[in-house]
């Protein structure tokens, strides 16, 4: 799984790197099941953010166990398992 960045505890959308984030952590089954199925339906050059929540207290607090989780900016798209569904209604709607 790519490393995370290092962010703030609960970055504001104009301060990401990419409008996706994933929030994961290290040796996560599930986080490396979504990545790999995000980058199957959006292909490699998809943007997303990757942020280990163990690498900042704050996100640890907040989603602790329940990882994986897309966001887009500041809207839950998948928590635990890939929709691939709602992803692509989802972006359809923000064209």
């Amino acid at each position: 799984m790519p490393r995370a960045s290092a962010v703030s505890p609960l970055p504001r959308a104009h301060e990401r790197l990419s409008r996706y984030v994933l929030y994961s952590r290290r040796d996560c089954r599930l986080c490396e099941e979504m990545l790999a199925a995000l980058q199957a339906q959006m292909g490699t050059d998809f943007s997303v953010e990757i942020v280990d929540v163990d690498g900042d207290p704050a996100l640890k607090a907040r989603y602790g166990q329940h990882v994986p989780v897309l966001m887009d900016r500041d809207t839950e798209l998948c928590r635990y398992r890939y929709d691939p569904a709602k992803l692509a209604a989802h972006v359809t709607k923000i064209r």
